[in-house]
């Protein structure tokens, strides 16, 4: 009787453990990177702000799913995320000039700091839709490419 209890939870350990080791070398496969070069920074003054959104609900402003602050560079700057899993996603950058974490305005309201969005989606009377900017990362690695607006 002991054996067969034995055998039945050995067998289960087992079956968790190979789900498991599935699981942990299926979800690297899947995920890929994504490459994106962001054109036209006038200064080396601050830093460029990068958030990723997979949600229409929080774009631009909201719940990000990755996002990194680097030294800006005047010109063009690539960065990389890595393990980004397959889905429809937006970008907006800031190039924070003065690193206050803020994007300043002037007395009407209108960006004084570089900004841009992924398909170089245009900013009329607001930031553009989730639609407009978003772009699909698959299995493999995507690039990406936008053009900081002044």
């Amino acid at each position: 009787m002991m054996q067969g209890c034995y055998r039945t939870t050995m067998r289960r350990q087992g079956f968790i453990f190979a789900v498991f080791s599935a699981l942990l070398i299926a979800g690297p496969l899947q995920a890929a990177d994504l490459v994106i070069t962001v054109h036209g920074l006038r200064s080396d003054a601050g830093q460029l702000r990068l958030a990723i959104f997979d949600q229409a609900k929080e774009f631009p402003r909201g719940e990000k799913i990755r996002n990194r602050d680097i030294a800006a560079k005047a010109g063009d700057l690539i960065v990389v995320f890595k393990n980004i899993a397959p889905g429809a996603y937006a970008l907006a950058i800031h190039h924070d000039e003065n690193i206050n974490k803020s994007m300043d305005t002037n007395f009407f309201g209108l960006p004084q700091e570089g900004y841009g969005f992924s398909n170089n989606a245009r900013v009329l009377f607001g930031p553009p839709t989730f639609e407009a900017a978003s772009f699909n990362v698959g299995s493999k690695n995507a690039t990406i490419s936008l053009r900081v607006v002044y």
